[in-house]
């Protein structure tokens, strides 16, 4: 039987304690782990797959427990038999030991730990199983080395403070930050699929690690409308008030409770070109001309009645042109991988609008300048607009464009990426002066911005806990006069908020663009602090609920943010 021919092995392995060793640990400066007539200890282990059997040829090293690397790949690894047997000889103390196995390209992997008294001898099975990793985010400016205490990493952090030590076994291990001399430390337990967020600002306390929360899709909503309704009830800020598909704006603009209808996108395909038989050139060849299509997303999103629009299947959903949505509509992409690419979405004076759950990328019109089309315009007189667990990407200047007196505006739970701007708020004021335009964002992840996360113009913003990761030139731009109350923000850049958006010719600050601001709670990475200022007595007239912005807040907008 199986576990009768383990038992043999084992005992096989018992045997040899005392006459051989499977390739000795290299012996560090600190003389921890030695071989040949200095060991006073033997371990013997017999490595096992997940299924329990041998794991012939695995690599298995053997370190101190608070051995730290002070490069990559310093100590060799030494290798089972056949029957997934190795022995080692080591000086008495504590010892952390690390198997891997890889078959057919699936790595798997264990830790272990023992101690060894004068003249042991011991003999332990390890079993193998999934592989994990620990994704760090250290918020220090000097982004200092990441090592794991008893095994054999060594990770430098990006520019950014983010780490990842990949292809570890499943266990408990004790992270260190910082040199040897200095080092900050905590003991994390890692396992399979595990994402954990490392606060180490704060030396004199202890690192805090967080698990990544697990974001399960929201299920198809089918056409209960109590699901639409659950949904109006996660609604904050501003847009508050807000009802989409379950309400009906009237010529005023006041938005009263109605009955809407449910329109489902049956096909990816949007405009289409059909044979026009009343145009024929001098061949006899008919011309074509541009028809919507049964079932597409623009033939929802164009009726004039209030409708929750949902998706049939995953798909991309190509705009051939600008769709210019109507108002009192819910876009709902719960439950489904929905792409919107092409000329992308803009609001003509269109109202109480929900756009949940979307992936906006790859525009139609790449070209960096002005012309180039947004994911997301809300233009002209708009108001209501909530935009919530939506991803930006692929956009090469904006990816949402709030302006001309647009108001009542919440951004929350959004990615947006790989873009110069990520929000515009506000036009030039030499064009159009927005004074009374609204906006609130709060869990927006911004990553990969090459100028700014936001660049506000007039108006009044309050922007709460937000995650600014990779921004190269500020986080939020409050300039030309506008009122920005940035509260409980995580802020991982050298610049998180700039006041001025121009510089005179000397570099002085151009005083017509000044913006007020009134910072307060917010966390600060790689530079910058609290500005002083009240936001030229901008007071906020509705009430929210802030959480503390600490590592656990960076973390659970990055993982949660974009489409659940």
């Amino acid at each position: 039987m199986k576990t009768s021919w383990m038992t043999v092995a084992q005992m096989r392995l018992l045997a040899l304690l005392g006459v051989i060793s499977f390739g000795l640990v290299a012996c560090g400066d600190d003389g921890k782990v030695a071989g040949g007539t200095e060991a006073e200890s033997t371990i013997a282990l017999y490595v096992q797959m997940a299924d329990g059997t041998p794991a012939s040829t695995a690599r298995v090293r053997i370190l101190p427990d608070d051995y730290l690397s002070s490069g990559p790949a310093e100590n060799a690894w030494n290798e089972t038999d056949e029957d997934g047997q190795v022995s080692f000889e080591v000086r008495n103390g504590r010892y952390t030991i690390e198997a891997r196995n890889v078959n057919k390209s699936e790595a798997s992997g264990a830790v272990h730990s023992v101690a060894l008294a004068k003249s042991d001898s011991k003999v332990d099975t390890i079993k193998l199983g999934e592989l994990s990793s620990i994704e760090g985010f250290v918020l220090l400016g000097a982004s200092p080395v990441v090592r794991v205490a008893g095994i054999d990493r060594y990770v430098v952090p990006d520019s950014t403070g983010h780490f990842v030590i990949d292809s570890l076994p499943q266990g408990s291990f004790d992270v260190q930050i910082g040199e040897p001399e200095e080092v900050h430390s905590t003991v994390v337990q890692s396992n399979a699929g595990d994402t954990l967020f490392v606060d180490g600002s704060d030396t004199s306390s202890t690192i805090k690690v967080v698990k990544s929360k697990t974001s399960t899709a929201t299920e198809y909503p089918e056409s209960d409308w109590s699901v639409h309704d659950a949904l109006l009830k996660q609604l904050q800020g501003y847009a508050t008030g807000t009802l989409g598909a379950s309400g009906r704006t009237d010529s005023t603009g006041k938005i009263e409770k109605a009955e809407g209808e449910i329109c489902i996108v049956t096909t990816t395909d949007d405009l289409i070109d059909v044979v026009d038989s009343s145009k024929v050139d001098s061949l006899g060849n008919y011309g074509t001309k541009v028809a919507l299509s049964q079932g597409s997303f623009r033939e929802c999103a164009e009726k004039d009645t209030p409708v929750w629009i949902l998706f049939e299947k995953n798909g991309t959903y190509n705009l051939r042109s600008p769709l210019r949505i109507k108002s009192d509509k819910t876009v709902d992409g719960r439950g489904r991988d929905v792409r919107i690419t092409g000329m992308g979405i803009l609001t003509q004076e269109s109202s109480n609008l929900i756009f949940e759950n979307l992936t906006f990328t790859a525009p139609a019109i790449t070209a960096r300048d002005t012309t180039s089309r947004r994911a997301l315009s809300i233009h002209n007189r708009t108001h209501h607009v909530w935009v919530d667990h939506c991803t930006f990407e692929e956009y090469p200047l904006i990816e949402v464009d709030i302006k001309r007196s647009s108001y009542a505006v919440t951004l929350s739970w959004n990615r947006f990426e790989n873009a110069q701007t990520g929000i515009l708020f506000g036009l030039e004021p030499d064009i159009f002066v927005d004074t009374a335009q609204t906006l609130t964002m709060h869990h927006n992840y911004f990553a990969n911005m090459e100028a700014r996360g936001v660049l506000a113009r007039h108006g009044k913003l309050h922007a709460y806990n937000n995650f600014f990761y990779d921004v190269k030139q500020a986080g939020i731009e409050c300039t030309d006069s506008a009122s920005c109350y940035i509260s409980n923000n995580a802020f991982n850049i050298e610049t998180p908020v700039a006041v001025y958006r121009l510089e005179n010719e000397d570099g002085t600050p151009d005083e017509s663009t000044l913006g007020f601001v009134k910072m307060d709670g917010n966390m600060f990475g790689l530079g910058g602090e609290e500005l002083a200022g009240d936001a030229n007595g901008y007071e906020l007239d509705y009430t929210v609920l802030v959480e503390i912005s600490d590592a656990e807040l960076a973390a659970s907008i990055k993982n949660e943010a974009g489409p659940r």
